[in-house]
């Protein structure tokens, strides 16, 4: 059968091992201790061709009679069973501590962040990867709360703008040797956002003045406006307490009139633009106001309209931008 034939069945076959697998051990709960129940083994390419030449140099010593050569391949073959043991052990004992992710946008790529303590293994030995059929090592390091731990990187594709929800992922090694590669499966609760990618030429709505202001503020002063972040010597009366007891941050209620030196960023503006078109050409807008350290109103059908300025500002912004339109989880 052809080389290319083959190649589905394989990725097929891997997929349902992983499946197999990920339902034996069960649901993944950090910190987690790796057991040798779920622990996998198997020869590498080099392990292979090391098995092969023993077995030629069995038969030569058999034909030709010589001991010597027998002996050799005796003493190769033990050798084979320690690194197969020694490399079994290289993840066994080996604490997953945390794993968390990192923002994105459409687009671009999740930073996934392992915290690990090594145990036998270095953390330069330690491969991660979210696929079955590569393996793929990445920069380790110590982490900044303890020399006996170690942070593994990898980045993952985020194509579309929503929740995002790790895979599950490969911890793999080969050392010692490098005859063997033993490997875990994990499946940690990791979730992010991926906000929509920034795109759009429409140029930056002028900031409101303080007319604009006083207008807004004569069509009706006790309609409330939006909510943004709460600042020192802000009213207590302001706050917006049934927000903060849903487990949101500090926020506080402006009204009409209080828009002053702020730009307006409404969706309802952008007509003549698809959803994603709009929600791109908004995140544009915000992260160059952002940029700028000017201060902005979002403005969304259907969501609380959200003002202020600032990196907490920017990422409620964002993280609306990123849900709108998405069925709750």
């Amino acid at each position: 059968m052809p080389a290319a034939a083959t190649t589905p069945l394989a990725a097929t076959l891997r997929e349902r091992v992983k499946q197999w697998a990920l339902r034996r051990q069960g649901r993944d709960v950090l910190p987690l201790r790796l057991k040798s129940r779920r622990i996998y083994i198997l020869p590498t390419s080099a392990g292979w061709t090391f098995a092969l030449l023993l077995v030629v140099m069995f038969l030569a010593g058999m034909n030709y009679g010589n001991g010597l050569a027998l002996l050799f391949t005796f003493w190769l073959a033990g050798f084979a069973l320690v690194a197969m043991v020694q490399t079994q052990r290289m993840l066994s004992g080996v604490i997953v501590h945390e794993a968390r992710a990192e923002p994105a946008h459409a687009g671009g790529q999740v930073r996934l962040t392992l915290v690990v303590s090594p145990g036998r293994c270095a953390p330069e030995d330690l491969l991660l990867g979210d696929r079955g059929e590569a393996v793929c090592g990445l920069p380790a390091g110590p982490a900044d709360a303890s020399p006996a731990r170690a942070l593994l990187l990898l980045d993952l594709p985020a194509p579309h703008r929503g929740r995002w929800r790790a895979p599950a992922l490969r911890l793999a090694s080969q050392a010692p040797f490098g005859l063997f590669e033993t490997w875990t499966w994990l499946a940690p609760e990791v979730t992010t956002l991926v906000y929509p990618a920034p795109a759009g030429s429409r140029p930056v709505p002028e900031r409101l003045g303080n007319e604009a202001g006083q207008v807004r503020h004569s069509q009706g002063l006790d309609e409330l406006a939006w909510l943004r972040d709460f600042r020192e010597g802000d009213s207590l009366r302001q706050v917006a307490w049934k927000a903060y007891a849903r487990g949101l941050p500090l926020l506080v209620r402006e009204y009409q009139g209080e828009s002053a030196h702020h730009h307006e960023f409404d969706f309802d503006a952008l007509a003549g633009l698809d959803v994603e078109s709009r929600l791109s050409q908004l995140t544009r807008w915000i992260l160059d106001a952002a940029a700028r350290g000017e201060g902005w109103v979002l403005r969304l059908p259907g969501r609380p309209v959200l003002a202020g300025r600032g990196a907490g500002h920017r990422e409620r912004c964002l993280a609306q931008l990123a849900l709108y339109g998405l069925a709750p989880p």
